[in-house]
């Protein structure tokens, strides 16, 4: 299953890791709104969301890894075959997706991405709150790599058309019946989201921290923990009255670590009253 790739004007690049990213480096940094582009070059690395755990269920975060497939070049598909088969760094993020080793992609100048995939994507019975989780997870996944990989414009609208087996209409996860293009929820971005460091980096000091935060979140912190001690902490200013809801308050912040294992965090409380956090174990190197 083959849909040719139609490349639009290239432009700048959005969902990209920090410059200092040691899970990506020398890559521009990701934007606050993930559909703000922000100059940059090309990255092999794509950019893909997961559905989160516990108290977290109903949001995604975002990880960038390297394409696990190497039978197509084709940036879309390759990040939504990742989306089906890959396996989340990080233990507390979770795809709801089935594995499948082809999909077809095709991307329009006026913003339209075609996924086409085959049904053993949709094994799962999924409650119909579930299903559209699991559908804006390939949303957010396929958009994000059209404009990392030059194909759209950041400020292009997009829809995405999910087609099985080269049909619409499809009930997929047989909740949610595919007969019209979908667009990105922004209900569903994580308010509270560490962008950098990645899951599993091995950084050397000093670490950067990078973290957004949504203005529905109060009371946002970050930390740093060794064995469940905290070594280095701090509070978040909230957004300013009136912020855009669909933008955060952004965190960069410098830490000197000695080599060894560290948690770092990012947490607050939700509009709902939750706490929500978002947390990634790495290794800091000794220096050279």
């Amino acid at each position: 299953m083959s849909l040719a790739a139609v490349v639009a004007s290239c432009g700048t690049a959005a969902d990209r890791p920090d410059h200092n990213s040691e899970a990506a480096p020398g890559i521009a940094s990701a934007p606050m709104n993930t559909d703000t582009a922000m100059e940059g070059v090309a990255t092999e690395q794509a950019p893909v969301y997961w559905v989160g755990t516990g108290d977290q269920s109903r949001y995604l975060f975002r990880e960038f890894r390297t394409p696990t497939s190497q039978d197509t070049t084709d940036p879309v598909a390759q990040a939504a075959l990742m989306v089906t088969s890959a396996t989340p760094a990080d233990p507390d993020y979770r795809s709801l997706w089935s594995a499948v080793d082809t999909v077809g992609t095709s991307v329009s100048p006026d913003g339209t991405i075609t996924v086409d995939l085959p049904a053993a994507a949709f094994a799962s019975q999924l409650s119909s709150q579930d299903a559209r989780v699991a559908l804006q997870q390939m949303v957010y996944t396929v958009s994000a790599a059209a404009v990392t990989a030059g194909l759209l414009d950041s400020s292009t609208a997009k829809e995405v058309r999910v087609l099985v087996n080269g049909q619409s209409g499809y009930k997929a996860f047989g909740a949610v019946e595919l007969n019209a293009p979908l667009t990105r929820d922004s209900a569903l971005a994580a308010p509270v989201w560490l962008v950098d460091p990645q899951t599993g980096a091995e950084p050397k000091s000093p670490v950067t921290v990078f973290a957004r935060v949504l203005p529905s979140v109060r009371d946002a912190r970050w930390e740093v923990l060794e064995d469940d001690r905290v070594v280095h902490s701090g509070n978040i200013a909230p957004a300013s009255p009136g912020s855009d809801p669909t933008t955060g308050t952004e965190l960069r912040t410098s830490v000197t670590l000695d080599p060894g294992t560290y948690t770092v965090r990012v947490s607050g409380t939700d509009d709902s009253g939750t706490t929500v956090s978002d947390d990634h174990a790495i290794t800091v190197r000794a220096g050279d």
